[in-house]
């Protein structure tokens, strides 16, 4: 299952599932905007690449098949 990634705001910290992404837009260098299903919009205090990162990381930790 896909956890919650954080990602940080302007006032703290939104919890975003990586699976439900549609678009990350970079703005100003230090920040963007997570463009998720459904039409919301959440603005982030960080770097796309870094909120890109942490986001393909949580999938592809959740592609790999569970160990009993």
């Amino acid at each position: 299952m896909i956890g919650f990634v954080a990602v940080k705001s302007l006032g703290g910290y939104n919890y975003v599932r990586p699976d439900q992404v549609m678009a990350v837009a970079g703005i100003e260098g230090a920040k963007c905007n997570i463009y998720m299903a459904g039409g919301v919009t959440v603005p982030c205090s960080e770097p796309a690449t870094d909120v890109i990162a942490r986001f393909e990381a949580a999938m592809a930790d959740a592609a790999q098949p569970e160990t009993a």
